[in-house]
């Protein structure tokens, strides 16, 4: 009966995703690529164990074309099989997959998935536990890792990436403005330098700044705070009321309709504006993202970088005396259907700790990481290191302290998801501030509530 009942769970769970944008490239051809030539050629011995890892980090993200063998070499009795859940990297199609797989037949090993994907899936008991592995292995958890991955006492997965926020800038922008690369900044200062930075009109002007249409921009100056940082608080429940939404809602809506230092909303929404675009082809000087452009800002196939790009810490708020940023782990976890527990925790810890560095793009939530020379690591893999301005970077990530990230609870995307229409309409000027904040407040409860046990 629990088997049914879990099948079940999954199966309804997989129909009832809600998709918010992602930071993710999408696949490409070497993508396909990579995990053929990563797998061709690589018969399992009779004596072997052949584990499935079921993500939806594609190889151009993760580089498992370069981190697996290297995991196989260390452990030759156990071989690795990259199962990509979606092609594009589409976290949405890929979380569906993933628990029809859970609930099928199909073989379950090591899973990574988005950090607000894995609360929901840990509560319904798709993840082994992993306390008796840990204890075997003699490490303290909280030692070893920067984030909590406890739901309901439990500890179902490790933390792979530790994903921050910063802002990049374009660094010639930045020198004809005759503007310093900020170190020690807050927000009203960002909306100074964003002014300063814009130039020109028509459809070749250049914007100081690019706020996008996810769900994090209507929470950044949130995002600055140490703890209750996004639209839930840590105990679960609303947190519309923060005086600090409504003040980012104006901010954003003063800087695209008052300064016009930031892209029309309806702009973005209506030419469904791409970030990428927008910041590496020179159209905005700044741009608060996540730190998977760390890798980027050298450029990619698609879109070279002509350009050297700094960085600065997510602007403080006024008072604080320091630079925090929320942080968005990835988690891995073992699946409980496995056959090969033990082997799937072999690599899930070698991952979390010394392996996910030798991908060269992401930044670690292993304790124990070596920041400096991760740094050193991502530039110099990227496609161009040149363009990639270091000392900025390091001081940047040096100097930004981790706000608290409790695991998100089940219904995080859904309330996030809630917010983006109640929020545009103030920025359309359809609402006021007042209706919109008490909109927001009252549609996040109601999903709290409907997801109360």
């Amino acid at each position: 009966m629990k088997i049914k009942r879990l099948s079940a769970m999954l199966l309804s769970l997989s129909f009832a995703l809600v998709v918010s944008a992602c930071g993710g490239g999408g696949s490409t051809t070497s993508d396909s690529a990579a995990q053929g030539s990563a797998d061709a050629g690589k018969e399992a011995a009779p004596d072997q164990i052949v584990l499935k890892l079921s993500t939806w980090q594609t190889d151009a993200k993760a580089q498992w074309s370069k981190i697996i063998p290297e995991f196989e070499k260390k452990y030759p009795n156990i071989k690795v099989e990259l199962d990509l859940l979606n092609e594009k990297g589409d976290s949405l199609a890929s979380m569906q997959k993933l628990d029809l797989m859970a609930a099928s037949n199909d073989q379950l090993d090591i899973v990574e998935l988005p950090y607000t994907n894995y609360s929901q899936r840990a509560d319904i008991g798709l993840f082994e536990p992993l306390e008796s592995y840990i204890e075997q292995d003699g490490y303290q958890y909280d030692d070893e890792y920067l984030v909590d991955t406890r739901v309901n006492g439990k500890i179902y997965a490790l933390p792979s990436s530790m994903q921050r926020w910063f802002v990049i800038m374009n660094k010639a922008m930045l020198e004809e403005a005759g503007l310093p690369i900020p170190t020690d900044w807050t927000w009203k200062e960002f909306e100074d330098y964003a002014k300063k930075l814009t130039k020109g009109e028509g459809v070749e002007k250049r914007y100081g700044a690019y706020l996008h249409n996810w769900p994090d921009y209507f929470q950044l100056q949130l995002m600055s705070k140490p703890s209750d940082n996004t639209f839930l608080k840590g105990d679960g429940t609303s947190n519309a009321k923060d005086p600090l939404l409504k003040a980012n809602l104006e901010m954003m809506k003063r800087m695209m309709y008052e300064d016009k230092s930031a892209n029309p909303y309806e702009d973005i929404i209506s030419q469904k504006l791409a970030y990428r675009n927008q910041y590496f082809n020179g159209l905005a000087a700044m741009l608060p993202m996540g730190d998977w452009m760390v890798a980027e800002s050298g450029g990619t196939d698609a879109i070279p970088a002509t350009f050297e790009t700094v960085f600065a810490p997510l602007p403080k708020l006024e008072g604080e005396s320091k630079h925090y940023s929320p942080v968005q782990p990835t988690y891995m976890a073992v699946a409980a259907k496995s056959e090969n527990k033990e082997a799937a925790y072999q690599f899930v810890r070698w991952y979390t700790s010394e392996g996910l560095e030798i991908g060269g793009r992401v930044f670690s939530g292993w304790a124990k990481s070596d920041t400096d020379k991760l740094i050193d690591t991502i530039v110099g893999s990227s496609k161009d290191p040149s363009k990639i301005d270091v000392e900025s970077l390091k001081y940047t990530i040096n100097n930004t302290v981790p706000g608290s990230a409790p695991v998100p609870v089940k219904y995080a995307e859904e309330a996030k998801n809630v917010v983006i229409p109640e929020a545009e309409l103030y920025i359309l000027n359809k609402h006021d501030l007042d209706k919109t904040i008490d909109s927001i407040d009252q549609k996040i409860t109601e999903v709290v509530n409907s997801n109360k046990n």
